[in-house]
C-alpha cells in the first residue's frame, strides 16, 4: 500500500505525525487513532511487529520536533494572555520552523496528494479547543475578538485584538478646538517649551475629549477619530451633529454601556461638545463614513462695507444662487492640498439679516465647497464670489455648520 522503506526512514516519530499524513480520511477519530490504526495496517500486511522501529513518544519525534508533546505549554501560554482582556470570542494562529514543515512536507508525500493534514492546522485546532475548556472563551473563525499567534520556535503568543468602533454624531460649540489631536508642529509630539511639552499645538480637540473617557472605560492605550470631513477650529458644529468614529485599539473590557459615557461627556464638557446617538459598528463602516459627502449648510456672519446696501447684497446673494462656483486651491490651505481648480454647485445664498456693517447668511453648497472663499473670492481664486458679485470686500467673520443633509449623501471624490 505505502512504501514502508522510504517511512522507515524517517522514523522514529510520533502516532499523531503518522497519523496526520492521512488525516483527511475518514471521520471520528483523531490522528493519534489514526496512526494507531494505520501502524496496526502496516503490521498487518507485513506481518511483523513495527511499532518499536517507527514510533516514539511525541518529545523525540524526528517529524514536529517535539511540537505535538508541546500543544499544553502553548495552551497555558495562550489561556495567560488572555486573561488580561475581556473577550468572548477567539482564534489560534501558529508559526512553526520552517525546517519542520520541509520535513512534514516529504514525509507525507509518501503517502499521496489530498490525504494529510498540515502540522499548523493540528495545532490551531488542538490549541484552539484546550484553550476553550480552560477559558470558556468561544472559538469562531471569521471576525473573533482576538486571534492569538503562537510562535513554537520561541514559546512566545502575540495576541492581535480586534478594535472597538463606535460611531456616533458630534456638535462642537468650542470655537477653539479642532477636531483631532494636534501635533505639535516644532516638536512632532515630542513635547517641547512652545507646546508647554504636551507634543500638541492645541491643549484640546474633539478626539481628546471624547476618547479620554472610552479610553479610561475599554482599557484601551490607543485611539484613533474617523470623522465625516471637518469644520475649521473657529468654526462651530451644530444641528444633528458631524458623523464621526471612534476606534479604540487593544480595549481590554469591550462592554460599555454607551448611554452612561455619553452622558457623563456631554456633562463634563457641556458647552464645548456634545456626542449623540452611540453605537457599535464593525470596521467596514469606517471606508463608508470616510468615503461619504453631502451638501451642508452653513450660518455666517460676513462684515461688508458701510456703502453696500441690503438690496445689493441680497442681488448679489441670488445671483450665487444655484450657480456652479470655480475654486481654485484657497492660499490659506495650498501648502497642504494639491493646486487644483474645483467647481463646486451653490445651492442658495439668502441674506438673514443686515445690522450696520455685519450681515447674516445662510448658504447651501456641494460638499467641499470652501465657504469662506466663496465669500471673500480669494484674491480671485473663487470665481464668482459674493465679493466680485457685489463688488466690494466681503469677509466671513463667524462661521457656523447647521446641517449635514445625509439623505443627499454620495461618495466622496475630489
Amino acid at each position: 500500500m505505502f512504501d514502508l522503506k522510504k517511512i522507515e526512514s524517517f522514523a522514529p516519530f510520533c502516532f499523531s505525525c503518522l497519523g496526520r499524513s492521512i488525516g483527511y480520511v475518514g471521520f471520528g477519530l483523531d490522528n493519534r487513532e489514526r496512526g494507531i490504526e494505520l501502524l496496526n495496517q502496516f503490521e498487518f500486511q507485513n506481518e511483523t511487529v513495527l511499532e518499536e522501529n517507527l514510533i516514539c513518544p511525541e518529545s523525540e519525534c524526528k517529524i514536529c520536533s517535539g511540537l505535538i508533546g508541546d500543544i499544553y505549554n502553548f495552551i497555558e501560554i495562550v489561556v495567560e494572555e488572555l486573561s488580561a482582556f475581556s473577550l468572548s470570542t477567539f482564534k489560534i494562529g501558529t508559526i512553526v520552523d520552517r525546517e519542520i514543515l520541509d520535513k512534514e512536507k516529504e514525509f507525507q508525500s509518501i503517502f499521496g496528494e489530498g490525504l494529510s493534514e498540515p502540522i499548523k492546522s493540528q495545532l490551531n485546532r488542538e490549541i484552539g479547543i484546550g484553550v476553550y475548556n480552560k477559558s470558556g472563551i468561544d472559538v469562531l473563525i471569521d471576525n473573533p475578538d482576538a486571534v492569538a499567534i503562537v510562535d513554537t520556535r520561541y514559546d512566545t503568543v502575540e495576541l492581535e485584538v480586534k478594535s472597538l468602533f463606535i460611531e456616533g454624531n458630534y456638535n462642537k460649540f468650542d470655537r477653539t478646538i479642532p477636531q483631532t489631536r494636534w501635533p505639535c508642529n516644532r516638536c512632532k509630539g515630542v513635547g517641547c517649551r512652545k507646546c508647554d511639552n504636551t507634543g500638541q499645538l492645541y491643549p484640546d480637540s474633539v478626539q481628546s475629549l471624547i476618547a479620554k473617557k472610552f479610553l479610561e472605560v475599554s482599557l484601551s492605550k490607543e485611539d484613533l477619530f474617523h470623522g465625516m470631513g471637518r469644520e475649521d477650529i473657529d468654526a462651530a458644529m451644530l444641528g444633528e451633529g458631524r458623523p464621526f468614529i471612534l476606534e479604540l485599539r487593544r480595549p481590554k473590557k469591550r462592554d460599555m454601556d454607551l448611554i452612561n459615557i455619553a452622558e457623563e461627556i456631554n456633562s463634563q464638557h457641556n458647552g464645548r461638545i456634545k456626542i449623540t446617538e452611540l453605537r457599535m459598528v464593525p470596521r467596514s463602516r469606517v471606508a463608508q463614513l470616510k468615503n461619504t459627502s453631502c451638501e451642508k449648510t452653513y450660518r455666517v456672519d460676513v462684515s461688508i462695507s458701510s456703502k453696500l446696501s441690503i438690496e445689493s447684497l441680497k442681488k448679489g446673494a441670488q445671483r450665487l444662487s444655484s450657480a456652479v462656483v470655480e475654486q481654485r486651491t484657497p492660499t490659506r490651505v495650498s501648502h497642504r492640498r494639491a493646486d487644483l481648480v474645483r467647481p463646486r454647485l451653490i445651492n442658495y445664498v439668502v441674506v438673514k439679516s443686515l445690522i450696520k456693517e455685519m450681515a447674516e447668511l445662510e448658504i447651501r453648497a456641494q460638499h467641499g465647497t470652501y465657504i469662506r472663499e466663496l465669500v471673500s473670492g480669494d484674491g480671485g481664486r473663487t470665481d464668482p464670489s459674493l465679493s466680485s458679485l457685489v463688488d466690494s470686500p466681503c469677509k466671513v467673520e463667524v462661521l457656523d455648520v447647521l446641517n449635514l443633509h445625509l439623505d443627499n449623501s454620495e461618495k466622496k471624490d475630489d
